[in-house]
């Protein structure tokens, strides 16, 4: 019933959003899967290194940059967003600069993967990201319909 009504509702923009927000999901949720298939075939090199596992994740990330900056800036371009929430907004906003530092974060622990402030960092971004982005959906979200 409600998948319907998000299908014929959603416009380009937002679909370019829930795109972006599935690929972070499936971006933040390779490096703990990797880690946890390593760790179940005893392969130790594997699990404390991952690098051979994560080219997925160090790809979608940078995607889950560029199609959120798209699901931003049309509406903003355009200067047309009804219904919208400015708390939201400004949720979002910083939600994409917490991005812009993941990325940074990533391309750094890159290059230093033992570095444990820096994962614990990264970690912690992931977090505040995920709050914001749920509480912009909250608020500017799709109205979902009454049955």
């Amino acid at each position: 019933m409600i998948l319907p009504f998000l299908l014929t509702s959603l416009s380009l923009t937002d679909w370019w959003g829930w795109l972006s927000l599935v690929l972070f999901g499936v971006s933040a949720a390779i490096p703990y899967a990797s880690r946890k298939m390593a760790l179940a075939r005893r392969d130790s090199a594997s699990a404390t290194s991952g690098t051979g596992s994560l080219w997925i994740h160090y790809w979608l990330a940078p995607l889950v940059f560029g199609l959120s900056f798209v699901h931003a800036w049309i509406p903003m371009a355009a200067g047309h967003m009804p219904h919208t929430s400015m708390q939201g907004l400004w949720l979002a906003t910083y939600a994409l600069g917490l991005i812009l530092l993941q990325l940074l974060l990533g391309l750094i622990l890159r290059r230093h993967r033992g570095a444990r402030l820096l994962r614990w960092l990264h970690f912690a971004v992931m977090l505040g990201i995920t709050a914001l982005l749920l509480a912009h959906l909250w608020l500017n979200g799709p109205p979902m319909p009454v049955f």
